[in-house]
């Protein structure tokens, strides 16, 4: 799976994400599937260096984009981490360059908190348990 050249400046590799929760047990992966195919990857958690929940990764692959798969599985993820963490707030970073993303996270109620870090614009999502 590959996000496409332009994706790939905004998501880190499904490999070091991996390694990454190998190392850091605090986050949770998953494959995303569509129709049978494997189609994109996830992964979210407890960031322990920020002491809060975030939807950390979310890639889908370039020839799936487009078809409406991160509407479907970002209710999804929010419902887990809700389920898994009693989580209140889930937060998420991307580029400020990633328009797409950032109309998507806004349209299931993400705001910007104002916060940048490493260069992303920080997003919240407050739940209501």
């Amino acid at each position: 799976m590959y996000p496409g050249d332009v994706g790939a400046n905004f998501v880190s590799s499904n490999a070091y994400s991996l390694v990454q929760s190998y190392f850091e047990e605090s986050w949770i992966t998953k494959g995303i599937i569509y129709d049978g195919e494997s189609v994109g990857f996830t992964m979210y958690g407890f960031d322990k260096e920020n002491e809060r929940y975030e939807l950390c990764r979310l890639m889908v692959d370039y020839r799936y984009q487009g078809k409406g798969i991160g509407k479907k599985v970002i209710p999804l993820i929010i419902s887990e981490m809700v389920d898994c963490f009693n989580c209140q707030k889930i937060f998420l970073s991307t580029g400020s360059e990633n328009k797409k993303a950032i109309s998507l996270y806004e349209s299931f109620n993400f705001f910007k908190t104002g916060e940048v870090l490493e260069n992303e614009l920080v997003f919240c999502l407050e739940v209501s348990i």
